[in-house]
């Protein structure tokens, strides 16, 4: 006599009731109030921290914008015009600020228009280091670059210019190395050199007022040397600066 084995179905949950899923929190949230508690206490606590050190520090980049302000020459004054060791001032002062890194930079242009490149070298190098890859570094560079033109370190300042020309292409400071690396090659006795220097900062697009600087220096020397003629212009060489 052959038995039958029937297999039983695996019970489905049957849906909780809300009533008791609302019993069920309340019962949990009573196990761990003190756990609930301290866990809000400490988002509180860090919320509290976020918003006093943003406080902060907005507190500390407006202390140091407005020390940078009140440098400013007065109108009409020409001895009122603030020195290097105004700016390096407020930039040891705010140090933790963003604006420490303008104040250098512009105690920087203060000691090269001072005459004191070896200095401005210096604190150029300074803010390129820290400011790498930013627009402050950028400029930073450009000034190392000036410093060592300043210096009459020909080789240095138009590897420099270079690779300043080279790392930002595109940007306003390659522009400004151009011109600055074409005045050089007019100072070398170079004059084919910068004239295609000039044509191709005529040429570029976004060169933009650059543009207009380079046709006016290239129109004085054209002036000074008549003989550079477009074949001349067009079959100069420049070391290591790419034509737009």
């Amino acid at each position: 006599m052959s038995s039958v084995v029937t297999q039983s179905s695996p019970t489905e949950p049957q849906p909780q009731d809300p009533q008791d899923r609302i019993l069920n929190l309340m019962a949990w949230v009573e196990l761990h109030r003190k756990h609930l508690v301290l866990g809000l206490v400490g988002l509180i606590a860090l919320w509290g921290v976020v918003y006093l050190w943003r406080h902060f520090r907005a507190e500390r980049e407006l202390r140091a914008n407005a020390a940078l302000l009140e440098l400013r020459p007065r109108a009409g004054d020409a001895d009122s015009a603030p020195r290097a060791s105004d700016f390096l001032k407020v930039a040891e002062e705010h140090a933790s600020a963003t604006a420490a890194a303008r104040a250098r930079l512009l105690a920087a242009a203060a000691f090269f228009n001072e005459g004191k490149y070896s200095e401005a070298q210096a604190e150029f190098e300074r803010v390129a280091a820290a400011e790498a890859g930013t627009v402050l570094g950028a400029q930073a560079e450009f000034g190392i670059a000036a410093s060592l033109d300043a210096l009459d370190k020909g080789e240095q300042a138009v590897a420099k210019y270079q690779e300043v020309i080279s790392k930002y292409a595109g940007e306003s400071v390659a522009g400004q190395s151009r011109l600055a690396l074409a005045r050089l090659y007019e100072s070398r006795k170079q004059p084919e050199v910068a004239l295609k220097i000039y044509d191709d900062l005529i040429r570029a697009r976004e060169a933009g007022a650059f543009s207009q600087i380079a046709a006016e220096h290239r129109a004085t020397l054209v002036r000074e040397f008549p003989a550079l003629g477009a074949t001349n212009a067009a079959s100069a060489v420049v070391p290591g600066v790419a034509t737009p």
